[in-house]
């Protein structure tokens, strides 16, 4: 009976790490593709490696770290093909619970959604991406929570933290893009309670493959920062900056 409860209490030990993890990841505090030290994370949590290491293996199940064997533990790095491929699905998934929620539960969805454009709206007066962030997740996952089809919900959460890390870590790079992304969520809003379905599909697929676009630019600036980076590191160790 002891190690019943020792194996379930390190078992919880391991999820309460993966939840904080996940959270620093998706919310932008852990950059994409940083190196994660085990005995680090396992020192500032105030663990053993042992929950960290199961802890990192359950967020690689989610996508959201690489563990690279004789290298390390990495948070994710998407290539252009990943987020394409990742926003596609998305599309498909979202176009059909969107369609479902309409049929079945449209009130309720309306509900969560304009609820969720109203914590936009107060995180872009306070300039809190992070609370922006949220309630865009909240709007998006509206429509799975409404569908009536468990397993197109389970799929959509699969995906879902690398979407939400994606958002954070990418999307806000374009300066026009806030602006533009609150607009749509209401106008989707607007779509949706009027029943057209044929436009919500138009408009949903239109969204997530402009937020695509934003997120591959997004993608090529950070790469282009980083590798002027560490020439003008190089050029500063030879004496060479000026």
């Amino acid at each position: 009976m002891a190690h019943t409860t020792s194996g379930r209490r390190s078992s919880s030990l391991a999820s309460d790490v993966a939840r904080r993890l996940r959270a620093a990841i998706v919310d932008g505090d852990f950059d994409l593709g940083e190196a994660l030290s085990e005995d680090g994370l396992a020192s500032a949590l105030g663990v053993s490696r042992t929950p960290v290491r199961e802890a990192l293996r359950m967020l690689q199940l989610q996508g959201l770290v690489e563990i690279v064997p004789k290298s390390g533990t990495y948070v994710f790095q998407p290539t252009e093909d990943e987020i394409f491929e990742l926003c596609e699905y998305r599309t498909m998934l979202e176009i059909r619970a969107a369609q479902l929620a309409l049929e079945r539960n449209p009130d309720a969805a309306l509900a969560t959604m304009r609820t969720a454009v109203a914590a936009m709206a107060e995180a872009r007066a306070g300039n809190n991406t992070k609370a922006y962030n949220t309630a865009d997740t909240a709007f998006h996952e509206a429509f799975f929570a409404q569908c009536g089809n468990r397993y197109l919900s389970d799929a959509y959460q699969m995906s879902l933290a690398r979407v939400s890390a994606l958002r954070v870590h990418l999307t806000f790079l374009a300066a026009t893009e806030p602006a533009r992304s609150f607009e749509e969520h209401q106008q989707i809003i607007e779509i949706f309670a009027a029943g057209r379905t044929d436009e919500l599909e138009e408009i949903l697929k239109s969204h997530i493959m402009r937020t695509r676009e934003n997120y591959l630019k997004a993608l090529r600036t950070r790469a282009a920062r980083d590798t002027e980076s560490k020439a003008e590191g190089l050029r500063r160790k030879l004496g060479l900056s000026t």
